[in-house]
């Protein structure tokens, strides 16, 4: 805050669902929201409903925590309207905390709402000011906490074994007349899916942006889902790329690629390609490497094995790169599942002891399939510590 030379932070949302700011700085979820004030060299305040002041208490990482009713919200609402109340009470509190200068606002909120206030605060007197990326709460975020290392820990944990128990379910699938079944109904993706989904609910998981099983030629495109009507069938490669939530807001990232039964030569080559990227990167991270090295190195394995990789359009040599390795090594994992610091040609950061990071280098060749292998990893001044725990088996016999 000092260098950005802001006095003070308002961090506001109506709920702490999908705002990874007043998550983290409330210490956990609030279903209504709320506003936290930071002064420098101050101990923050939260304010919320008096239905969540219970909740806010046991979150523990605030100890200043009021109402709206504390701050008179509902006499504001009665003389300014109830949608000009809110920065009253914000203007209220950061004069009682002698606030004088510039104050960051954060906070995911609707964009129209986000610039009225802004507006507002300006004319009670506030010096409201918005921040290019990284702001000063994604520059906290990026280096986890030792809670938050160990709530990571614990998503991964759940998701490592729904991971496993998924290959599991796979290997073990009837087969009958060269075709694939589930409980005697032909396997689909849907159908996949659907276990998929009982095994996260059974460990408390969610998963908001879904999850990818994509076979086949489907598994070329990084980030198709795949199509809930394809079949399951053997020796074609299968994506599967699980992100899941915590109730916590802590989300994990594991990806495992893979083919029933044997596989052909050209998609073990892919397979052992990307192996050998990934396991030279986890081998290379560690504090003080930056993200653009980082990338580099895995792109000397992937071009050495003689396939293309996104190097070309920084290097100029190209405009794009549709086949080969076609995105970035990694990005964070936190309270959001894509966020600082990313492991990328465009990130020229030193990576930092306590920041987690996903490992994905992938190998795609259009019309035939692709290949990726993700973990998430803690960076530790020495290297890594992984934490997924699932074998990176190829084969499912």
């Amino acid at each position: 805050m000092r260098r950005k030379r802001i006095q003070a932070i308002v961090v506001i949302g109506d709920t702490t669902l999908a705002n990874p700011d007043l998550t983290y700085v409330a210490g956990g979820a609030l279903p209504r929201g709320g506003v936290y004030f930071k002064r420098v060299g101050e101990r923050p305040l939260l304010v919320v409903s008096n239905l969540d002041v219970g909740n806010a208490r046991k979150l523990g990482r605030v100890r200043r925590i009021n109402t709206y009713t504390d701050w008179g919200f509902e006499k504001l609402a009665r003389k300014y309207g109830r949608q000009s109340a809110l920065p009253h009470l914000i203007a209220a509190v950061l004069r009682t905390e002698r606030t004088k200068g510039r104050v960051g606002i954060y906070g995911r909120n609707d964009l129209a709402f986000g610039i009225n206030l802004a507006d507002q605060l300006k004319k009670l007197g506030i010096s409201a000011t918005g921040e290019s990326s990284p702001t000063v709460l994604e520059a906290a975020r990026e280096t986890k906490e030792h809670f938050e290392t160990n709530e990571l820990r614990r998503v991964s944990r759940k998701t490592s074994r729904i991971v496993r128990a998924a290959m599991d379910a796979l290997r073990n699938m009837n087969r009958k007349r060269g075709r694939i079944f589930i409980k005697n109904k032909l396997a689909t993706v849907a159908s996949v899916k659907r276990m998929i989904s009982h095994m996260l609910a059974e460990e408390g998981l969610t998963a908001p942006e879904g999850t990818i099983f994509a076979i086949g030629a489907r598994s070329a495109d990084p980030h198709n889902a795949g199509d809930p009507a394809d079949e399951i069938k053997e020796k074609r490669l299968i994506v599967f790329d699980i992100f899941p939530q915590a109730e916590s807001g802590y989300w994990s990232d594991v990806t495992r690629t893979f083919v029933l039964g044997r596989a052909d030569e050209k998609s073990r080559r892919l397979f052992e390609t990307v192996c050998e990227a990934q396991a030279g990167s986890l081998d290379f991270l560690r504090a003080g490497v930056t993200g653009e090295v980082a990338m580099s190195r895995a792109c000397d394995i992937i071009e050495r094995r003689g396939y293309r990789t996104v190097r070309d359009v920084f290097k100029g040599t190209a405009t794009s790169v549709t086949s080969g390795f076609t995105h970035s090594l990694g990005h964070g994992v936190g309270l959001t599942i894509g966020e600082r610091p990313y492991l990328s040609f465009l990130s020229r950061d030193r990576l930092k002891a306590g920041q987690v990071v996903t490992v994905e280098p992938g190998v795609y060749v259009p019309g035939f399939g692709g290949v990726r292998i993700e973990d998430t990893v803690v960076i530790t001044p020495r290297g890594i510590d992984n934490l997924v725990n699932v074998p990176k088996e190829f084969e499912l016999t």
